[in-house]
């Protein structure tokens, strides 16, 4: 059976487009590696690829924006869709620059307790910068690879501890186990200045393509709303600053994203391509289809 190919980089690294010649030539259908891809309507914000050039793409269009979602109803997605694909003859393309979701289909999922609501109602009320201080008061590794403003994420971690008296980090051994599937994993990365331009340019783009009137129609649910793009726009719709302010906002949160999947990445076995290169699909063919 062929491995799973996979394609990394950070946001703005040009892995859409470079994915679709690559899938043509391993004759492989795409499962999509982003946790806001799924989303319907949730096109612009996402830089959602529109010419899939006849690729067939997965894991995109699927929830409802106000479904929340985790990286275990991920996992059981893209388990699905590649059943599919490999029962179709076909290869498999993993693209996308959610490190965590990676992990998770290589590694398996930590399960953890469920969603405790009257935990979680009672810390609702509780300001994100309070919640960070407690989360790194029982479980400061937790804490200290999370964003101050992560709320969903921190309220997950401190409903963990709550409920099994450990942090959620010791819980979290199955990334230590054998991999789930074999994988051959390519990177596209660009210099950082580079990196930086391109994340100014798209941001710009979306906004220029409607991004405010995209979240202005949305009914977002807790998930959705915390995406980059997507919730620096609420702020601006609710009006806690203005138009140029959430702009700004969305390049410097889409910069620190960057940053965090690049850190992400540096936990797998990537063969990195320089995304100037020219020949940047030969490259990526080279790696996964070795002489």
């Amino acid at each position: 059976m062929d491995p799973l190919y996979v394609l990394v980089g950070a946001t703005a690294s040009g892995k859409s487009k470079a994915a679709i010649p690559v899938a043509k030539a391993l004759d492989a259908e795409i499962v999509s590696l982003d946790s806001m891809l799924l989303y319907r309507g949730m096109d612009i914000g996402t830089d959602k690829p529109r010419d899939t050039g006849g690729i067939p793409h997965h894991g995109i269009d699927l929830l409802d924006p106000r479904e929340r979602f985790d990286v275990r109803r991920y996992i059981d997605l893209a388990e699905e869709a590649i059943a599919g694909i490999r029962g179709r003859g076909r290869r498999v393309l993993v693209v996308g620059g959610t490190g965590l979701y990676l992990m998770a289909l290589l590694k398996g999922v930590f399960e953890g307790p469920r969603c405790d609501p009257d935990l979680r109602a009672r810390l609702a009320a509780v300001p994100s910068a309070e919640l960070h201080r407690r989360l790194a008061a029982v479980d400061p590794a937790t804490a200290g690879a999370l964003h101050p403003n992560d709320r969903r994420r921190i309220t997950r971690a401190l409903e963990v501890y709550e409920a099994m008296g450990k942090p959620l980090r010791e819980q979290q051994t199955q990334f230590a186990g054998p991999d789930r599937h074999a994988a051959v994993i390519a990177g596209i990365r660009r210099p950082r200045e580079k990196l930086r331009a391109r994340i100014r340019d798209r941001v710009a783009a979306m906004f220029d393509a409607g991004l405010v009137e995209e979240v202005r129609r949305l009914d977002l649910g807790p998930t959705a709303s915390q995406a980059v793009g997507y919730k620096e726009v609420l702020g601006f719709l609710r009006g806690e600053y203005d138009l140029a302010e959430a702009r700004r906002l969305v390049e410097r949160n889409t910069i620190r994203l960057a940053r965090r999947q690049e850190t992400w990445f540096k936990r797998f076995p990537v063969t990195w391509v320089d995304g100037e290169a020219e020949d940047l699909v030969a490259r990526l063919l080279g790696i996964y289809r070795p002489r």
